[in-house]
């Protein structure tokens, strides 16, 4: 018998709205805490299906079965990648604004306590956490899972070297990027997107937010992510040392979608192997939020 139950649900208005999946524990409790799930970059399905692995299914799954309520939903990028062209997706119409509408939706559900609701965020939906929980209000905390926290175009060079991309290549996005630092970036790509698109996305401060954010926060990060460095969480644990409601933790043989392994991260194929999201982040998601509500 399963612990938890699921529901399909919608966010937001038509022709706009975002399909979505509600996990309810079977526990029998009248008013649950409750999570946001919010996706990294990309055009992401609910499940933050990434090769074989269903990083958000399977904390769906084990939160609810712990007594923890979670909505999660059809990114708009993958929901209507059809309709939306590259240059008019911004942060805040990509990522924030749909969160704060799954925040309202979750805190108006029935068997869900509205004074008791988190979000949480991988990758890009990590550093963009705090901001939604404070334009969302009401919100009683935030988990990051492997936050960045360097500029957006620092981690594509960073992750394309780490993947042995060909020199000429790695030389032409450096040399798109001292344009961008020069102020003269309107116009050009990198990897197809829009510099506009980036500059929005080294706009959105995560550890400012963080820090002016008077909530709980716990930040996880896997030390076998190549995707999101222990640079990065150098630089939250920094920015965030005189917060001690932020609680950073360093998880062993985690990869960025927090699934076990051994040896340096095999980078994308590794993803394409079936597996699941470590217990151990269910269990850190879960104390938090039981112990923080």
């Amino acid at each position: 018998t399963h612990r938890f139950s699921e529901q399909a649900v919608v966010i937001g208005p038509p022709p706009a709205a975002l399909n979505a999946t509600l996990t309810l524990p079977s526990d029998g409790q009248t008013l649950h805490p409750a999570v946001v799930l919010v996706h990294g970059s990309g055009p992401n399905d609910r499940d933050e299906t990434v090769g074989a692995t269903k990083m958000f299914r399977d904390l769906a799954q084990g939160l609810a079965s712990a007594g923890i309520a979670v909505l999660r939903y059809d990114k708009r990028t993958f929901a209507y990648r059809d309709q939306l062209s590259n240059t008019t997706v911004t942060i805040d119409n990509e990522v924030i604004a749909d969160a704060i509408a799954a925040t309202r939706l979750l805190a108006a559900t029935p068997g869900v306590d509205p004074k008791r609701i988190y979000i949480v965020g991988h990758s890009l939906g990590a550093m963009l956490a705090p901001e939604i929980a404070q334009r969302a209000g009401s919100v009683a905390g935030a988990v990051l899972l492997a936050p960045p926290a360097r500029a957006p175009w620092d981690i594509v060079v960073s992750q394309m070297r780490y993947l042995g991309a060909p020199r000429e290549t790695i030389a032409a996005v450096e040399r798109t990027i001292v344009r961008i630092n020069l102020g003269d970036g309107d116009g050009t790509t990198i990897l197809g997107v829009p510099f506009a698109y980036w500059r929005d996305w080294a706009n959105h401060n995560g550890i400012a937010a963080a820090r002016t954010l008077a909530r709980p926060l716990l930040i996880l990060h896997g030390d076998r992510d190549y995707q999101v460095l222990d640079e990065d969480l150098r630089l939250w644990k920094a920015g965030l040392a005189d917060t001690p409601r932020a609680t950073i933790k360093t998880l062993p043989g985690l990869n960025h979608v927090f699934v076990k392994g051994s040896g340096p991260s095999a980078g994308p194929n590794e993803y394409l192997r079936p597996n699941h999201v470590d217990a151990s982040v269910i269990e850190q998601i879960k104390a938090f939020v039981l112990t923080s509500s």
